[in-house]
């Protein structure tokens, strides 16, 4: 993963939160995999990868 990708994880987690509010993770985490794998550039970099710094962004968009 590089600097690209993870600035695209920061968007995408920030962005779906705001879209998204109060929705727990839980609740969201298979349709946020949907778009994230619509959405990457690096088709090499998994949901299993990015889900964590996604996460991260989303809780911290909070």
């Amino acid at each position: 993963m590089d600097t690209d990708d993870v600035e695209l994880c920061c968007i995408y987690g920030q962005m779906a939160r705001e879209y998204l509010g109060s929705v727990p993770w839980e609740a969201c985490a298979a349709r946020l995999e949907a778009g994230w794998l619509r959405l990457r550039r690096d088709h090499s970099v998994a949901w299993d990868d990015a889900e964590p710094l996604i996460r991260a962004f989303w809780e911290l968009a909070d």
